[in-house]
Protein backbone atom coordinates (compact mmCIF):
# COMPACT_ATOMS: atom_id res chain seq x y z
CA UNK A 1 0.00 0.00 0.00
CA UNK A 2 2.86 2.52 1.07
CA UNK A 3 4.46 1.88 -2.34
CA UNK A 4 1.03 2.69 -4.31
CA UNK A 5 0.64 5.60 -2.88
CA UNK A 6 4.30 6.56 -3.39
CA UNK A 7 3.83 5.93 -7.04
CA UNK A 8 0.45 7.53 -6.97
CA UNK A 9 1.95 11.45 -5.30
CA UNK A 10 4.71 10.82 -8.18
CA UNK A 11 2.12 10.73 -10.79
CA UNK A 12 0.58 13.54 -9.23
CA UNK A 13 3.33 16.04 -8.82
CA UNK A 14 4.36 15.15 -12.52
CA UNK A 15 1.02 16.36 -13.66
CA UNK A 16 0.76 19.29 -11.43
CA UNK A 17 3.35 22.04 -12.97
CA UNK A 18 6.16 20.67 -10.98
CA UNK A 19 9.49 21.24 -12.43
CA UNK A 20 11.41 17.99 -11.14
CA UNK A 21 13.15 17.77 -14.21
CA UNK A 22 13.96 21.60 -13.92
CA UNK A 23 17.84 21.31 -12.51
CA UNK A 24 21.04 22.54 -12.53
CA UNK A 25 23.96 20.23 -12.69
CA UNK A 26 26.36 21.51 -10.56
CA UNK A 27 29.67 19.76 -11.42
CA UNK A 28 32.07 18.42 -9.10
CA UNK A 29 35.29 20.25 -7.61
CA UNK A 30 37.14 22.40 -4.79
CA UNK A 31 35.68 25.57 -3.47
CA UNK A 32 35.82 27.58 -0.51
CA UNK A 33 33.27 27.02 2.07
CA UNK A 34 32.35 29.84 4.76
CA UNK A 35 33.93 33.22 5.11
CA UNK A 36 36.71 34.64 7.84
CA UNK A 37 34.39 38.06 7.89
CA UNK A 38 31.62 36.92 9.96
CA UNK A 39 30.69 35.61 13.15
CA UNK A 40 32.18 32.13 14.21
CA UNK A 41 29.54 29.97 13.03
CA UNK A 42 30.63 30.93 9.42
CA UNK A 43 34.66 30.46 10.28
CA UNK A 44 37.20 29.39 9.11
CA UNK A 45 37.02 29.87 5.06
CA UNK A 46 37.54 26.38 4.32
CA UNK A 47 38.31 24.45 0.83
CA UNK A 48 35.91 21.32 0.29
CA UNK A 49 35.41 18.92 -2.44
CA UNK A 50 32.04 17.91 -3.70
CA UNK A 51 30.76 15.03 -6.45
CA UNK A 52 27.99 16.93 -9.08
CA UNK A 53 24.56 17.27 -8.31
CA UNK A 54 21.57 18.80 -9.41
CA UNK A 55 19.63 21.26 -7.55
CA UNK A 56 16.34 22.79 -8.39
CA UNK A 57 16.78 26.28 -10.37
CA UNK A 58 13.77 27.53 -8.59
CA UNK A 59 11.97 27.34 -5.03
CA UNK A 60 9.41 25.26 -4.62
CA UNK A 61 6.20 26.96 -5.66
CA UNK A 62 2.98 27.04 -4.04
CA UNK A 63 1.05 25.69 -6.94
CA UNK A 64 3.58 22.64 -7.01
CA UNK A 65 3.87 21.76 -3.02
CA UNK A 66 -0.42 21.81 -2.77
CA UNK A 67 -0.15 18.63 -5.19
CA UNK A 68 1.81 17.46 -2.45
CA UNK A 69 -0.41 18.65 0.68
CA UNK A 70 -3.71 19.38 -0.72
CA UNK A 71 -4.64 21.13 2.79
CA UNK A 72 -1.52 23.33 2.27
CA UNK A 73 -2.33 26.88 3.34
CA UNK A 74 -0.86 29.95 1.79
CA UNK A 75 1.07 32.90 3.25
CA UNK A 76 -0.63 36.18 3.05
CA UNK A 77 3.10 36.66 2.28
CA UNK A 78 3.33 34.41 -0.53
CA UNK A 79 0.19 34.01 -2.17
CA UNK A 80 0.58 34.15 -5.56
CA UNK A 81 0.76 30.38 -7.70
CA UNK A 82 4.27 30.75 -8.62
CA UNK A 83 5.02 32.40 -5.35
CA UNK A 84 7.47 30.29 -2.71
CA UNK A 85 5.79 27.99 -0.92
CA UNK A 86 6.55 28.61 3.28
CA UNK A 87 5.11 27.52 6.05
CA UNK A 88 6.52 24.37 5.54
CA UNK A 89 8.37 22.45 8.74
CA UNK A 90 11.98 20.88 7.89
CA UNK A 91 9.89 17.46 7.53
CA UNK A 92 7.30 18.35 5.27
CA UNK A 93 9.89 19.85 3.30
CA UNK A 94 12.15 16.20 3.31
CA UNK A 95 8.74 14.27 2.89
CA UNK A 96 7.99 16.53 -0.50
CA UNK A 97 12.03 16.17 -1.90
CA UNK A 98 11.90 12.26 -1.31
CA UNK A 99 8.08 11.76 -2.69
CA UNK A 100 10.15 13.02 -6.32
CA UNK A 101 13.04 10.74 -5.66
CA UNK A 102 15.33 13.60 -4.21
CA UNK A 103 16.17 15.46 -0.88
CA UNK A 104 17.22 18.59 0.63
CA UNK A 105 20.92 19.81 -0.54
CA UNK A 106 23.20 19.57 1.98
CA UNK A 107 24.68 22.76 3.57
CA UNK A 108 27.59 22.23 1.57
CA UNK A 109 26.29 21.77 -1.81
CA UNK A 110 23.85 25.02 -0.99
CA UNK A 111 26.71 27.21 -0.76
CA UNK A 112 28.46 25.77 -3.35
CA UNK A 113 25.18 26.99 -5.53
CA UNK A 114 25.17 29.68 -4.19
CA UNK A 115 28.61 30.98 -4.97
CA UNK A 116 27.94 30.24 -8.58
CA UNK A 117 30.95 28.80 -11.12
CA UNK A 118 33.87 31.21 -10.17
CA UNK A 119 32.94 29.79 -6.39
CA UNK A 120 32.77 33.90 -4.71
CA UNK A 121 30.09 35.98 -6.55
CA UNK A 122 28.41 37.55 -4.54
CA UNK A 123 26.12 39.66 -7.76
CA UNK A 124 23.32 38.20 -7.10
CA UNK A 125 22.38 40.50 -4.33
CA UNK A 126 22.42 43.25 -7.32
CA UNK A 127 19.05 41.97 -8.43
CA UNK A 128 17.56 40.37 -5.15
CA UNK A 129 14.58 40.33 -3.39
CA UNK A 130 15.64 41.62 0.12
CA UNK A 131 15.88 44.65 1.96
CA UNK A 132 12.23 45.78 2.24
CA UNK A 133 9.19 46.12 4.69
CA UNK A 134 7.52 43.07 6.10
CA UNK A 135 4.67 43.86 3.79
CA UNK A 136 6.50 43.65 0.92
CA UNK A 137 5.76 40.11 0.69
CA UNK A 138 7.48 37.07 -1.51
CA UNK A 139 8.29 37.70 -5.57
CA UNK A 140 7.53 34.20 -7.96
CA UNK A 141 10.17 32.15 -7.81
CA UNK A 142 11.32 33.00 -11.41
CA UNK A 143 11.18 36.46 -11.51
CA UNK A 144 14.50 37.51 -10.66
CA UNK A 145 17.27 36.61 -13.05
CA UNK A 146 19.34 33.61 -12.35
CA UNK A 147 23.09 32.89 -11.15
CA UNK A 148 25.88 31.57 -13.17
CA UNK A 149 24.82 28.42 -12.43
CA UNK A 150 21.15 29.02 -13.65
CA UNK A 151 19.27 28.93 -10.32
CA UNK A 152 16.80 31.75 -9.60
CA UNK A 153 16.66 33.56 -5.81
CA UNK A 154 19.81 31.87 -3.46
CA UNK A 155 19.85 35.41 -2.43
CA UNK A 156 16.64 36.68 -0.80
CA UNK A 157 13.56 36.12 -1.37
CA UNK A 158 12.71 33.23 1.55
CA UNK A 159 15.17 31.50 3.56
CA UNK A 160 15.60 28.02 2.64
CA UNK A 161 15.68 24.69 4.62
CA UNK A 162 19.07 22.76 3.84
CA UNK A 163 19.41 19.23 5.04
CA UNK A 164 21.96 19.44 8.08
CA UNK A 165 22.01 19.85 11.38
CA UNK A 166 23.18 22.89 12.70
CA UNK A 167 26.52 23.29 14.98
CA UNK A 168 28.37 26.32 15.15
CA UNK A 169 31.58 25.41 15.37
CA UNK A 170 31.28 22.39 12.58
CA UNK A 171 33.74 23.95 10.02
CA UNK A 172 36.48 23.61 12.49
CA UNK A 173 36.26 20.03 12.26
CA UNK A 174 34.42 19.18 9.08
CA UNK A 175 35.55 16.77 6.29
CA UNK A 176 37.00 17.80 3.39
CA UNK A 177 35.28 15.84 0.79
CA UNK A 178 31.36 15.96 0.62
CA UNK A 179 30.83 17.08 4.02
CA UNK A 180 27.07 16.32 5.46
CA UNK A 181 26.48 18.40 8.62
CA UNK A 182 26.85 16.78 12.45
CA UNK A 183 24.89 13.98 13.17
CA UNK A 184 22.81 15.24 15.38
CA UNK A 185 21.28 18.54 16.39
CA UNK A 186 18.52 20.24 17.78
CA UNK A 187 18.20 22.77 15.14
CA UNK A 188 18.70 23.04 11.08
CA UNK A 189 20.72 25.43 8.79
CA UNK A 190 18.73 27.44 6.63
CA UNK A 191 20.31 29.83 4.54
CA UNK A 192 19.99 32.95 1.80
CA UNK A 193 17.69 35.48 3.91
CA UNK A 194 14.70 36.61 2.82
CA UNK A 195 12.52 39.88 1.21
CA UNK A 196 12.81 41.85 4.48
CA UNK A 197 16.39 40.93 6.12
CA UNK A 198 19.31 42.88 5.37
CA UNK A 199 22.03 42.15 3.07
CA UNK A 200 24.43 40.87 5.95
CA UNK A 201 22.01 37.75 5.36
CA UNK A 202 22.55 36.89 2.03
CA UNK A 203 26.27 37.21 1.74
CA UNK A 204 26.68 33.72 0.23
CA UNK A 205 28.69 32.11 3.49
CA UNK A 206 26.11 33.57 5.97
CA UNK A 207 24.51 30.57 8.35
CA UNK A 208 21.19 31.09 10.28
CA UNK A 209 19.75 28.04 12.48
CA UNK A 210 16.03 26.88 13.02
CA UNK A 211 14.48 23.92 14.96
CA UNK A 212 13.04 21.69 12.28
CA UNK A 213 9.46 22.05 13.31
CA UNK A 214 9.67 25.90 12.59
CA UNK A 215 6.98 27.41 9.89
CA UNK A 216 7.39 30.90 9.11
CA UNK A 217 6.20 32.96 6.46
CA UNK A 218 9.77 33.51 4.91
CA UNK A 219 10.99 29.97 5.14
CA UNK A 220 11.09 27.64 1.78
CA UNK A 221 13.35 25.18 0.30
CA UNK A 222 14.03 23.72 -2.79
CA UNK A 223 15.32 19.98 -3.07
CA UNK A 224 18.52 18.47 -4.88
CA UNK A 225 19.61 14.66 -5.82
CA UNK A 226 23.03 13.17 -6.49
CA UNK A 227 24.82 13.22 -9.73
CA UNK A 228 26.72 10.70 -11.09
CA UNK A 229 30.14 10.46 -8.44
CA UNK A 230 27.05 9.18 -6.32
CA UNK A 231 25.03 6.96 -8.53
CA UNK A 232 22.58 9.36 -9.51
CA UNK A 233 21.28 9.78 -13.36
Amino acid sequence: MKNIFHAFMVLVLMTSNVESSDEALIPAGEFVMGTDQSTPAERPAHKIWLDDFYLDRFEISNQNYEAFDPNYARSASSSCDRCPATRVTWYEAKAYCKILNQRLPTEAEWEKARRGPQGNSDTERDTAHYALPVKAGTLAVDSLPANGYGIHHLAGNVWEWVNDWHEELYYQKSPVKNPQGPSKGLRKSVRGGSWYNVGWYTQPGMRFQLAPHVKLNSLGFRCARSGQAAGGD
